[in-house]
């Protein structure tokens, strides 16, 4: 049997619908699920199914206003909050991910027991959803070697936030200076991102404004 146009158009919303259900980021999935029910709601209009129009007209719009929500005002909702160590919930943290921080970071869990190692939660409202960890080299200069996130903030908003252009953790810790060490391929992307550059001995640098 042969499809029409219209017929794929709408075939072709749904995959993207069911694809969005598959992404571990929040702002992934309501970014493809808002295109496939935008498709959607024009497929109902096509053929005159005003109902499937109307409700994922309702679902584009929903996506919308949570997508403006997560993207703007991003300090009035995500938090920076130093800890000190020994701490139960660190080590329940650093337990508990343990699997995907040796993935991302293979170095980390052998120095992270460093009495001079400093701890930094990263919060929405009271949720932990990530960790930053690093050194003091001075006064004014700080060492980034971990910067951890659960798979669901993994968009970079916590990054730029943290570290990139929203600078928290300097106004958190009060080091004039943050300096970022790159354990894996992963993270170096990540770091490109946020608008950091390489420089000497494998330390990053943040260039953006």
């Amino acid at each position: 049997m042969e499809l029409s146009g219209v017929e794929i158009f709408g075939y072709c919303a749904s995959v993207v619908i069911a694809f969005s259900l598959t992404r571990g980021s929040i702002i992934k999935l309501r970014c493809y699920n808002l295109f496939g029910a935008a498709c959607f709601c024009i497929y109902g209009i096509i053929i005159n199914a005003y109902p499937v129009a109307y409700l994922n007209g309702f679902i584009a719009l929903t996506n919308m206003f949570f997508l403006t929500r997560l993207l703007t005002n991003v300090e009035n909702h995500f938090f920076i909050i130093q800890v000190s160590r020994p701490s139960n919930y660190v080590d329940f943290f650093l337990d508990y991910h343990q699997q995907d921080i040796k993935r991302l970071f293979p170095r980390f869990m052998k120095v992270s027991a460093a009495p001079s190692r400093k701890y930094f939660f990263l919060t929405e409202g009271t949720e932990v959803v990530g960790m930053l960890s690093g050194y003091e080299e001075s006064e004014h200069l700080f060492i980034l070697d971990f910067d951890f996130v659960i798979p669901a903030y993994r968009d970079c908003r916590l990054g730029h936030f943290s570290i990139g252009h929203g600078k928290q953790l300097t106004k958190t810790s009060g080091y004039g200076q943050i300096v970022a060490l790159a354990d894996s391929h992963e993270h170096e992307n990540y770091l490109t991102t946020l608008g950091f550059t390489p420089k000497m001995n494998g330390r990053w640098t943040y260039d953006g404004l």
